[in-house]
């Protein structure tokens, strides 16, 4: 019998909650290491392309949010313009 999709956790999945439970200034042997004591086996190579993934979605993320506060302005309102007045000196 194969292995059913979705059963269990993916190895990706398993370095993200390894990373978010150590802190993602882990090196990726320290990661390695946590995740052998729970029988699953990743590679150093794999930790830190998910590691890249990781802090570009944050930048994403991040980027997104300060572009917002932009679109919302207070217009000043202020008198119109009229023409000086013309006077005659004598």
């Amino acid at each position: 019998m194969g292995k059913r999709r979705g059963h269990g956790t993916s190895k990706k999945r398993a370095i993200q909650n390894a990373l978010a439970r150590l802190g993602m200034q882990a090196s990726p042997k320290q990661v390695v290491a946590f995740l052998a004591n729970f029988g699953i086996d990743v590679n150093e190579a794999l930790v830190r392309r998910v590691k890249v993934e990781m802090l570009k979605q944050a930048a994403r993320v991040q980027r997104q949010q300060v572009k917002v506060p932009n679109a919302v302005r207070s217009t000043v309102r202020r008198p119109p313009k009229l023409p000086s007045r013309r006077r005659f000196r004598s």
